[in-house]
């Protein structure tokens, strides 16, 4: 048996959930777009909650490199445990539709494996059906051999030219080798006057396992434009228009955002530097080693509960009791993790060093290569 149902975002507006409930069989809802969380997923959820369908969540990856999948898959959990009804499932969508990963260095193949393993793995641990969201020519291509992951494929039939829509039937290419079937993008709803992305489905899970959540976290306050400053600096919203886009779609002012960070380079701020997290590291055994509480530190890297670090991890660490300028604060960083987007170049702006003097103390040559993910001396 196939079940039906559409996937949405927040590209739906306040779309019609309780009408399109009467003529579906589950939904799909985007819950995060890398870090910025979808306008309209709370009020999807609640919405499809009330009308008593079961729903699955998905984050579209940003993830460069696995310990940025770690991030995206932490963040999707945190908000899957804020609902009074718990997901039946959880994807990451695993495609470039942006041309965000190919602007910042497309990933090897095996690390955009790597990508959906860690995320999957994670979203097992807390209890969650894990899906991966792709094209037919990704599974076939960069994700080949991907096989420890139920599939949710995106593969439209057409017909003269045209998509099948809601013509498609079922019994398509893809029925017997996924979990989950996208036949179209041009599907239609009554109580939707827009194009939507439609579903088969064809496994249990997708629409039993109805769970009421007994004990529902808070959800995560929204971040203060300080914090996202902070984000900003980290490199975590990439840079210029980039930036600028990622701020303005997730609800933030730009220019105020960016004012804050230009100001934090020039006043005076306790002194800051890092370390790498290591085989058996614990936040409280780092916090004892430096002197200084480990919720500090957890809060300084925005780590919130379950309070998960892993082995490459750099982790900022405050050094209390100590007030210094900018260029004081620079030169006790002696590892800096490289972020998408960055260049020696820009780095070496930000830190206050000679680009050159880092390529060199790093064995770096011409053509000046670097790579997310990668620690450099400073």
């Amino acid at each position: 048996m196939a079940y039906k149902g559409p996937d949405i975002s927040a590209w739906q507006g306040d779309i019609d959930i309780k009408s399109l409930a009467k003529q579906v069989d589950f939904f799909i809802f985007r819950a995060y777009a890398g870090s910025s969380k979808d306008k309209k997923v709370d009020r999807n959820v609640q919405l499809a909650i009330e009308s008593g369908k079961p729903f699955g969540l998905y984050i579209y990856s940003y993830a460069l490199n696995t310990a940025q999948a770690k991030e995206e898959a932490q963040r999707m959990v945190t908000l899957a445990n804020s609902y009074s009804v718990k997901p039946n499932f959880l994807v990451i969508d695993m495609e470039d539709a942006d041309g965000y990963k190919k602007r910042y260095g497309m990933p090897s193949n095996q690390t955009l494996k790597d990508i959906c393993t860690v995320e999957g793995e994670i979203f097992e641990q807390a209890g969650y059906y894990a899906m991966v969201y792709a094209s037919s020519s990704w599974f076939k291509n960069q994700l080949a051999g991907l096989t420890r992951f139920d599939k949710w494929v995106a593969h439209w039939p057409t017909s003269g030219g045209k998509q099948k829509g809601n013509a498609t039937s079922p019994d398509g290419e893809n029925a017997n080798n996924c979990g989950i079937w996208q036949f179209t993008s041009e599907g239609f709803l009554n109580g939707y006057n827009g194009r939507l992305d439609m579903n088969y489905a064809y496994k249990d899970f997708v629409v039993k396992g109805y769970t009421v959540n007994s004990n529902p976290t808070s959800q995560p306050t929204r971040k203060s434009n300080e914090e996202i400053a902070e984000e900003v600096k980290q490199g975590l919203w990439g840079n210029g228009d980039d930036r600028k886009n990622r701020l303005s779609a997730a609800g933030y002012d730009y220019n105020t955002v960016q004012n804050i960070v230009n100001e934090s380079y020039n006043k005076p701020q306790d002194t800051i530097t890092y370390y790498i997290v290591k085989k058996g590291d614990t936040l409280s055994g780092i916090g004892s080693k430096y002197n200084v509480n480990w919720k500090d530190i957890a809060n300084l890297n925005n780590i919130s509960s379950p309070y998960i670090i892993y082995v490459g991890q750099s982790l900022k660490i405050p050094v209390k009791g100590k007030s210094t300028n900018v260029q004081s604060q620079q030169n006790t960083q002696r590892t800096y993790t490289v972020k998408s987007g960055d260049t020696l170049s820009g780095i070496g702006s930000k830190l206050g060093v000679n680009w050159r003097n880092i390529a060199n103390k790093n064995g770096i040559s011409s053509p000046y290569t670097i790579y997310p993910g990668q620690v450099l001396k400073i």
